[in-house]
């Protein structure tokens, strides 16, 4: 038996053998055909019917391309640190460890030697070139901290550039070649306002630093904010292709026009996903000019807190629409505070400009000049009205120092929980601010106003966002004025025969920040 399988095993090594031969080496050489006697592919093309209009479609991206691509582009940016420590080992070779053994002192232990080291760090990304004398814009990310940097043109060139300005607000940057710059080709500027979704776009840049990339794709969005990441925001939303590198390159129109400096992407894996952001170019340019000619960015500035319009806040405000601002807070002292603009009138308009969202106006008052005069429309009570206000200039330190100033009206008694039927409607009990509830909530001696204590976590009121602890500073009812609170007096009477369902809405504290909140009573 064992010989058979021997016999049987050998014999399938040698046809299997046998295969790999024949298949390596049957077709003999005497059989290939004669160089050039093949024919490859179909003698005519698909018989597919084109029109004229897609005729003249068919080369719109390339000839865009060939155009764009020598204005954009590759920035490398260099950050140089000085890096200073000591070698953790130097210890041990000092001295002997046996003379303590012996009785004699050993030699006294010397400092660990300092040693520097320079490091640097890398970045790539992209930049559009704006003008002859060498003026290049991109993105503050992506030069911003840079030591050094270098750009590299489309046609292979390289220059050092130096850094002319940068916003961090807007995410905008200006570099200009230091020397050498000649024969450079310019982006010519476009109209960002003209954009409308569905637009055709391209988007060229150095995305993983693979150079002079393009990407096509339509205007998602405009108008875009995404908050946190920049104070200033109106995006161009796109869904041409931007990945890492593409940061401070060109986003372009059918015409070749610079409409756009893409900066972002929204991705769950830091890759596209059909999902990026663009500076619009008339918001850069502005930027840009500023930082060229004055070497910072002077934006007006109105001295308020504000937030968008929800439906509650509507039907409380007794509002037909949902366009419009609501006014959170107003800076004592500041040129709203100066004009009359007071805590709850929605601002439709300033400077002739409709203001629909709390992004619009902040972005509205950042492009006047400070000291302009300008009309602001304002809703209060119902009543449409003009008042003018003279802008001052965004002082960031300033800001960030400002505090609301604490209410100075007579405080009232302290008195026990609002009443049980106030409660039920609203969705939650509130008290009187006692010296105890002051310090645990790390308040001033002189604030005034109520507590929630109690909250109903399905309430209308906690699904709006009230929250325990919150501070009631102020309340409206639809129909009705402003109320201030200061105690659960005026809290009651603000609420006296409200009835179910009816629309409020709630002026609070929480963490040192002011907004307003709207519900419906329960």
């Amino acid at each position: 038996m064992k010989a058979t399988r021997s016999i049987m095993t050998g014999v399938a090594i040698l046809l299997a053998s046998a295969l790999v031969f024949n298949c390596k080496f049957s077709f003999a050489d005497d059989k290939r055909p004669k160089e050039g006697s093949v024919e490859f592919g179909a003698a005519s093309r698909p018989d597919i019917q084109t029109s004229p209009q897609f005729e003249a479609f068919k080369t719109v991206f390339s000839n865009i391309a060939e155009a764009v691509i020598p204005t954009v582009v590759s920035v490398t940016s260099t950050k140089i640190d000085t890096v200073v420590y000591r070698d953790p080992f130097s210890q041990f070779f000092w001295g002997s460890p046996f003379d303590d053994w012996f009785g004699r002192p050993g030699p006294q232990q010397k400092p660990a030697p300092e040693r520097q080291e320079r490091r640097r760090t890398t970045g790539f990304g992209s930049g559009v070139i704006v003008s002859k004398d060498g003026y290049i814009l991109t993105n503050y990310h992506v030069v911003g901290d840079a030591d050094e940097i270098v750009v590299e043109t489309a046609d292979e060139r390289e220059f050092e550039a130096e850094i002319v300005g940068v916003d961090s607000l807007s995410d905008v940057a200006v570099i200009r070649i230091t020397k050498g710059a000649r024969d450079l080709p310019v982006a010519f500027l476009g109209n960002s306002n003209d954009l409308k979704p569905g637009d055709w776009v391209m988007a060229v840049g150095n995305p993983f630093n693979l150079s002079s990339t393009v990407t096509t794709g339509i205007v998602s969005a405009v108008g875009r904010y995404t908050g946190g990441i920049t104070t200033y925001q109106n995006f161009i939303q796109t869904d041409a292709a931007i990945n890492p590198g593409n940061s401070g390159g060109a986003l372009v129109n059918v015409e070749g026009e610079l409409v756009g400096i893409n900066t972002m992407i929204y991705s769950r894996t830091g890759g596209y996903m059909g999902i990026g952001f663009a500076i619009p170019i008339n918001m850069a340019k502005t930027i840009m000019e500023q930082l060229i000619y004055h070497g910072e960015v002077r934006r007006g500035w109105l001295g308020v807190q504000i937030s968008d319009i929800d439906q509650s806040m509507k039907e409380a405000l007794g509002l037909k629409s949902k366009k419009g601002v609501l006014i959170n807070d107003v800076f004592e002292g500041q040129p709203a505070d100066k004009a009359g603009i007071e805590s709850g009138d929605v601002v439709l308009s300033i400077d002739g400009i409709r203001t629909g969202n709390a992004n619009e106006l902040k972005n509205t008052v950042a492009s006047i000049a400070p000291g302009k005069k300008v009309p602001v429309e304002i809703v209060r009570d119902g009543k449409k009205k003009t008042l003018h206000v003279t802008l001052a200039r965004r002082d960031e330190e300033k800001i960030s120092a400002m505090r609301t100033g604490s209410e100075e009206d007579t405080p009232e008694a302290e008195e026990p929980a609002a009443d049980a039927d106030i409660a039920e409607k609203l969705g939650f009990t509130a008290g009187e601010l006692t010296a105890e509830l002051r310090e645990r909530l790390d308040l001033d001696r002189g604030t005034k106003g109520v507590v929630v204590l109690e909250i109903g976590p399905a309430s209308r009121a906690a699904r709006k966002g009230v929250r325990k602890f919150d501070i009631i500073h102020k309340i409206k009812v639809k129909g009705e004025g402003v109320v201030k609170v200061t105690g659960l007096k005026s809290f009651r009477k603000a609420l006296a025969g409200v009835k179910t369902g009816t629309p409020i809405m709630l002026y609070l504290e929480r963490e040192g920040n002011s907004f307003f909140v709207a519900f419906k009573t329960e």
